[in-house]
């Protein structure tokens, strides 16, 4: 089965203060819908992202005892009790003058914590950022940058949350304390699934699981791995979400239990048992409740409005979709907003009330709308920083996502324009399914494209992909009055090879000729495999004399070649054939014809041999680098450029 829908995976704290638990009048909630713009990013960023307080241990015997014991025992409870927590700071601000200075950092680090929990992010980000230009200890380093990272991202700065990723998390492996790497591959694993990279956030969480965690570490990540099973529609192992789930009630983790109850009650509703989910979610809702987290009580409440719809009890769902919108309103974007609008917008369409149907359409369409740009310009920052760490590679990837998300801007207005016209299940339907197939199409289109233009064995381009590319870099170089030289070879004794060594060592030379080719292009150069072991060079800019000297470099690139490393006694060899615009002209077919020919010469003239094209006919050969010729004077062995 697989999974139709997910909503926020987890979450920060927004604020710690309860919403009235008392529903409002949809259309109240409709009506003020609008004007809330919450910043906080729905993830698990915050929960995870706290350092261990612990990650200098050894600086408990040169700092206060007394201190060094605050210290661990609020990094023990910061999420599990968040009022002691706050009085744990106050007695540490009070002895802040009997610290060292690692603690004091660490201190610093805890204060940065508690504002981020209370949603001021700018003192938290000052904090960690004067923390990270003292500290010279990649532990603390470590786990700030990861702190530091999740409140950018928490604040929708993807850019700068995954610039930070990017220098801290070659660290880890410097890093001796186990559960501090732990933590920060946690960290990072949110922010990667928080951007749509639910892969790499699977990866982390699952090294983490097998590099045995402690106890709250296993809890975030066993819930981190279901989220992404869900974000990347995968099957969920549900007992082993099951236990997940008694572990972190064993170890009072409230609210990654809840997290992981309700990534179980998306995988019940999208297995078809929708009674299973509602039982599930309703037996948890009062701790919830008691939690006193607004993000996590949005979710329930969203989820058990839309199984309760889908149960025909509409009423039910009226009432937790009302709820869901009063707890969640002030997080802008969140998911459960979405979710809770749509519900109250079919449950309006049912009753065939038009004006009520209008108003929370409305409010529907807007909510929807401000998640959708939020879910792009995460992806859009993950693109951004990939760009700018992969130069050309991610330039082609840049420009294929701005596509994607003008694609997709364009189809979410048709969708809107025609959701006046259909009923109002139908509409929300079309909505999400047409946004699910413009993703998915996209991401094979440019699946295909790869495949298309690459030979799989060499990596260089393939036979059609290189005829295009050389066809638009010849049409370009005529407006341009500038010479271009072709150079086709093929690798001598080929057969050979296979028979003597077998296929594998034959695929590994086209491997290694492809490899030190490619290494003589210049940017504006183009190399193919035409096929079997033929392949050519076209190279914008150069004569024939040029791609002459090319050749030559080529062929000691590949005498170079050690096959002994892989155990085989052989050499490697090709003949080249050269031409260029100035004797051939600037038609690729009649390029690849006399350069063919040139190549053919060559083999006829005994192999390893560069032979250059001339309207009379091929007889300048060079001869086989390393031997006894090949000191004569190679002036007279050639023929000149026409």
């Amino acid at each position: 089965m697989r999974a139709k829908r997910s909503f926020p995976r987890s979450g920060p704290m927004k604020d710690m203060t309860t919403a009235s638990a008392t529903p409002p009048n949809a259309r109240t909630v409709l009506r003020s819908s609008g004007s809330t713009r919450g910043r906080m990013l729905p993830a698990l960023c915050m929960l995870l992202a706290m350092p261990m307080v612990a990650v200098a241990a050894g600086a408990a015997a040169a700092g206060d005892d007394a201190v060094e014991a605050l210290l661990v025992e609020a990094g023990s409870v910061k999420t599990s009790d968040v009022a002691r927590f706050q009085q744990l700071l106050s007695e540490l601000d009070a002895r802040a003058h009997d610290a060292t200075p690692q603690q004091r950092q660490r201190l610093q680090i805890l204060r940065a914590y508690r504002h981020a929990l209370l949603g001021e992010s700018t003192p938290a980000v000052t904090l960690l950022e004067d923390v990270l230009a003292e500290s010279r200890d990649v532990d603390i380093r470590f786990e700030t940058g990861g702190l530091l990272s999740n409140i950018h991202a928490a604040n929708r700065r993807f850019e700068d949350s995954l610039r930070i990723l990017e220098d801290v998390l070659p660290l880890r492996d410097h890093i001796g304390d186990l559960e501090t790497r732990h933590r920060g591959m946690l960290n990072a694993g949110v922010v990667y699934n928080q951007v749509g990279e639910y892969r790499l956030g699977q990866q982390l969480a699952q090294a983490v699981i097998d590099s045995r965690p402690q106890p709250r570490n296993a809890c975030a990540a066993e819930n981190l791995v279901a989220e992404s099973a869900l974000g990347m529609e995968q099957d969920v192992d549900e007992a082993r979400l099951r236990a997940n789930i008694a572990h972190c009630d064993s170890i009072n983790e409230r609210v990654f239990a809840a997290f992981a109850r309700a990534h179980l009650a998306r995988w019940l509703a999208a297995s078809d048992r929708v009674d299973h989910a509602i039982r599930l979610l309703e037996g948890y809702l009062s701790t919830v409740e008691n939690i006193r987290y607004p993000l996590l009580q949005g979710v329930y409440h969203a989820l058990l409005a839309e199984y309760r719809l889908r149960e025909g009890a509409s009423e039910k769902a009226e009432t937790h979709a009302l709820v869901a919108v009063e707890r969640t309103r002030g997080i802008g974007n969140a998911e459960p907003l979405v979710s809770a609008y749509g519900t109250l917008y079919r449950i309006a369409g049912g009753r065939g009330d038009a004006a009520a149907t209008l108003e929370a359409y409305k409010a529907f369409v807007d909510a929807e709308r401000r998640h959708l740009n939020d879910v792009k310009s995460r992806e859009m920052a993950y693109q951004i920083v990939r760009h700018q760490s992969q130069q050309q590679a991610q330039q082609i990837e840049l420009l294929n996502q701005k596509n994607a998300l003008l694609e997709l801007d364009q189809n979410s207005t048709k969708q809107r324009a025609r959701l006046w016209l259909v009923v109002a299940g139908l509409l929300a339907f079309l909505l999400a399914t047409t946004a699910y197939w413009a993703f998915t199409t996209k991401r094979l289109q440019m699946r295909l494209r790869r495949l298309a233009e690459l030979d799989a064995l060499t990596g260089v381009s393939n036979r059609h992909h290189f005829s295009e590319k050389a066809g638009r870099l010849l049409a370009t170089c005529r407006q341009d009055h500038r010479v271009v030289a072709l150079l086709t070879f093929d690798l001598d004794h080929f057969k050979q090879v296979n028979d003597r060594f077998g296929h594998e060592a034959g695929d590994w030379v086209l491997q290694q000729v492809a490899k030190a080719c490619a290494e003589l292009c210049g940017p504006g150069d183009c190399i193919g495999r035409l096929g079997g072991e033929e392949f050519a060079m076209l190279l914008p800019g150069c004569d024939a004399a040029t791609g002459r000297r090319v050749a030559e470099d080529a062929l000691a690139q590949l005498a170079a070649v050690d096959t002994r490393q892989r155990g085989y006694d052989l050499s490697i060899a090709a003949s080249f054939g050269i031409t260029d615009t100035t004797l051939s002209g600037y038609d690729l077919t009649r390029l690849m014809s006399h350069a063919d020919r040139a190549m053919y010469a060559a083999k006829r003239a005994g192999r390893a041999r560069v032979a250059v094209f001339d309207e009379d006919n091929v007889r300048a050969l060079m001869p086989r680098p390393g031997t006894p010729d090949a000191a004569v004077d190679l002036r007279e062995r050639r023929v000149q450029p026409v």
